[in-house]
Order: structure tokens, then C-alpha cells, then sequence
């Protein structure tokens, strides 16, 4: 006799499977953004912080902490974004001693070229197909999940690399 799945089995099997899609098409999305601004996924990454960020705020440190890089790698990384015309690094206008990362129009001008419409399309899709309590759903679980990522991510960076071969 063949058992039939419960309702609850089913769902978490339903959510499992859309949340690899979901991971699966963003990171898939994310290589063509990559590709289309000529980056790699950590400069990527960096001029998101960049772009988002107060910009009076954006430091060297800071973006080494949140990238999990060192002072050298992120020198190395903002002397790319700085020869594609995507930063600038200024002086802080209050703490002369501090370095500022800044975002150029031209970076601004081309994330938000691509980035906006994608946003707009995205509000009117939840907008369209859902109403304000599975949209409040919707958002607590999507923080939640960032919140655990961001604790696993922190995890990882506590543990040794695996020894190479």
C-alpha cells in the first residue's frame, strides 16, 4: 500500500524546493550583473555596501570587516573599482586621519539603469499578487532568513579553510 504524504511533509518540500530556486535564480541574476558592470562578485559586493551605505561612512575598515577581507585585499579591490571609475576614496570631511569610500555618478548611474527596474517590477509583482498581511509574511520571513544567514556566515568565517589536496 503506498503512503500518502501529510500536508505539512508536502509544503516543507514545496518551500525547500522554491527556496533553492530562489537562491538558484539570484545567484544566477547576480552573474549577469556581474558580467553586464564588468566585476567580480567581491568588488560587486563592495560597491553595493558602497552604493547603499552613508556614504560618509564608508570605510576601507568597515568594508574589510563586512567582506571578510584584509587591509590589503580591500586596497587591492578599491584600486579596481577606482581604475573602472566606480569609487572614489576621499578624506573625511570632520577626521582628516580617516579614508571615505564613495560611489561615482557613473556607478550610481549604471546599478541604477539596471538595478531600478528590476526593483519597481519586483514591488508591483508583490503589490498584484498579494495582499498587506502575506506581504508582512512574506517580509518577516525574508528577514528572518537574512538574519540566520548572516549568523552562518559568521560561523563560517570562524572555521579553517580545508587543506588543499
Amino acid at each position: 500500500m503506498c503512503q500518502r504524504t501529510s500536508e505539512p511533509a508536502r509544503i516543507s518540500v514545496e518551500l525547500e524546493r522554491a527556496l533553492e530556486f530562489y537562491h538558484e535564480t539570484g545567484e544566477d541574476l547576480i552573474r549577469e550583473l556581474i558580467r553586464v558592470l564588468g566585476l567580480n562578485e567581491t568588488d560587486r559586493r563592495a560597491l553595493e555596501i558602497v552604493l547603499l551605505e552613508d556614504e560618509k561612512s564608508t570605510t576601507p575598515g568597515m568594508l574589510a570587516e563586512r567582506l571578510g577581507l584584509t587591509a590589503a585585499g580591500v586596497t587591492i579591490m578599491l584600486n579596481r573599482l577606482e581604475k573602472q571609475g566606480y569609487i572614489v576614496r576621499s578624506l573625511h570631511p570632520t577626521d582628516r586621519r580617516r579614508v571615505i569610500v564613495m560611489a561615482t555618478e557613473l556607478a550610481t548611474h549604471r546599478v541604477r539603469e539596471i538595478v531600478i527596474p528590476m526593483i519597481v517590477e519586483r514591488y508591483k509583482m508583490l503589490l498584484r499578487w498579494y495582499d498587506s498581511a502575506e506581504r508582512e509574511i512574506i517580509a518577516d520571513f525574508l528577514t528572518r532568513a537574512g538574519e540566520l544567514q548572516r549568523m552562518h556566515r559568521q560561523r563560517l568565517r570562524d572555521v579553517a579553510p580545508y587543506p588543499r589536496p
